[in-house]
């Protein structure tokens, strides 16, 4: 319990591992959970979860956008619980697929109330199942959930860990930011989705669960961030040219088998009723209910958040998007031990190969990781290894001083700054030129060549600017030739149900990739190219 009590001292002894993982599960003392259910008793009934959102999600084969409508209307939380009785909303039973789950008694509706929550914590296969269960119907039977309700259970009676009161470096704050140091409630259902995203500013964020079913979670380790986001740019190429943060519309869902199809690791973790959650900067979660529950969250910030606040980048195209002024709140000066903290996980230094910052508790291996070239010169890994000149070798830059002059002349088409070093467009006779990392920050190719190490002499990268990108210029090339293909009346064949049927083309959309197809059963259905088959299976 003592080594609980100071949020601050807590969260700083294990920043370092949750920014490795991306999320930390805390189970809290028994002696401060007993704390809360009185709150919640006191203050349930004059809760209102106010125009909550139905979640309609499209999409197949591992792949979904979702739309959020808000429903007009008002719900006490008992009127929420029926809800979420009602069929469509019910979790699977062991009538179904053969899963076992009971999480909510429909008789015991005032104890989760009162938080005597009987937790069911069903082994890993039967979560395994209710996974399995809700992939298969995560575009069925649309979820309502109760998001961003402006709300706390906690109040001065709990000294610390009170959501309503963190100490953190977001207290600076001059106005209240509702959800950001200001709690939202969220009260789910079966199926009720938060899609992929990192929380605004790169902050942190603490949920805990006060009552009701567990939520699963999926994260993304901070170290295969970029990797995620080019491959979200590359399934969501339309909306991305539309909003390059488009991730912070909370609108995409990607399934973990089509994630680690791509090579990108993920995590799971299943939070009970009582439990804490911490997202870390730059760790991508998602994740979604199990049943009837409420949930209270707020964002937050350490000293060692400062670095990344300055950096991070906001969406332009929500009018309500969340933007601090990073230096106005940041702490004015640092002592003895916060110097020395800032020296070992902050920035150091910039690079001197491009204008990009990013902060330093990054691992070794990392793209980002600063190496040093000469006393109080960095370059980073990234930089180094994608010029035909630097290598590196016994983790120390070398070469920085045989780029050819004009080469630091060259203007990044990215950044529009004349400064470090770019390098130049791989394809024909391009003389486009940028900065390493201002390309993979703004989605360019950057293709590592196979067979050569750190060592090398010559680039380890075929980079090509984003006119040259081969996958878009293979991609214009399938799009004109299947829109010749798959002309008006053209009769094909296509998945329908647990077989094939044959149909006939009413309209080709090659932007979307689609075809309007009317089936022999006389059913119109929007159907992607790749599940057209031109010739009997």
């Amino acid at each position: 319990m003592e080594e609980f009590k100071d949020f601050k001292t807590f969260m700083e002894a294990i920043d370092e591992y949750g920014k490795k993982a991306g999320i930390v599960k805390i189970i809290p003392p028994k002696e401060w959970s007993e704390q809360l259910p009185g709150l919640i008793a006191d203050k349930i009934n004059d809760i209102k979860i106010r125009k909550p959102i139905t979640q309609h999600i499209l999409g197949n084969n591992g792949i979904f956008s979702q739309t959020n409508i808000e429903k007009r209307g008002t719900f006490t939380v008992n009127q929420w619980f029926e809800l979420c009785q009602q069929p469509g909303h019910r979790p699977p039973t062991k009538k179904q697929k053969g899963i076992l789950y009971d999480m909510i008694d429909n008789e015991l509706l005032s104890n989760y109330l009162k938080n005597e929550t009987k937790t069911s914590f069903l082994s890993t296969d039967q979560y395994k199942d209710i996974e399995r269960y809700y992939w298969r119907t995560i575009a069925f039977n649309q979820a309502m959930y109760g998001a961003d309700l402006l709300g706390t259970f906690f109040d001065d009676s709990i000294h610390f860990w009170n959501l309503n009161k963190l100490d953190n470096v977001l207290n600076n704050l001059k106005t209240v930011v509702p959800g950001v140091n200001s709690p939202y409630l969220y009260f789910g259902m079966w199926k009720a989705t938060f899609a992929w995203h990192v929380e605004d500013m790169d902050l942190y964020s603490i949920n805990l669960i006060h009552f009701g079913a567990p939520k699963q979670w999926y994260v993304i380790p901070p170290d295969y961030r970029k990797k995620f986001e080019n491959f979200m740019q590359d399934q969501f190429y339309i909306q991305y040219k539309h909003c390059h943060q488009f991730l912070r519309h909370k609108t995409f869902i990607i399934s973990p088998t089509v994630l680690k199809e791509q090579g990108i690791p993920i995590q799971r973790c299943v939070q009970q009723p009582g439990e804490i959650i911490i997202t870390f900067p730059y760790g991508y979660h998602s994740g979604y209910n199990l049943d009837f529950n409420c949930a209270e969250s707020v964002n937050f910030a350490l000293d060692s958040w400062v670095p990344i606040g300055k950096i991070a980048k906001a969406c332009e195209c929500i009018e309500d998007t969340v933007m601090i002024d990073v230096d106005e709140i940041a702490p004015k000066q640092e002592n003895k031990p916060q110097q020395e903290e800032r020296l070992k996980t902050g920035i150091k230094t910039k690079c001197v190969l491009c204008p990009v910052e990013k902060p330093s508790f990054v691992s070794k291996d990392d793209d980002y990781c600063l190496m040093p070239f000469a006393q109080g010169v960095y370059v980073h890994k990234l930089c180094a290894e994608a010029m035909d000149e630097t290598y590196i070798a016994k983790d120390r830059v070398y070469g920085v001083d045989d780029i050819p002059p004009i080469r630091k002349k060259l203007i990044c088409i990215y950044c529009k700054k004349k400064s470090g070093a770019c390098m130049q467009c791989c394809y024909d006779k391009c003389s486009r030129s940028f900065h390493a990392t201002c390309a993979v920050e703004s989605g360019a190719i950057m293709k590592r060549k196979a067979g050569r190490g750190s060592a090398s002499k010559r680039s380890l990268y075929d980079a090509h600017c984003s006119q040259h990108d081969p996958k878009k210029i293979k991609d214009r090339q399938y799009i004109k030739e299947m829109a010749n293909k798959l002309k008006r009346d053209l009769e094909i064949y296509t998945k329908w149900k647990d077989g094939v049927c044959k149909g006939r083309i009413q309209k080709c959309i090659p932007k979307q990739k689609v075809c309007k197809v009317l089936l022999q059963n006389g059913t119109v259905k929007r159907v992607y190219w790749r599940d057209i088959q031109l010739s009997p299976p």
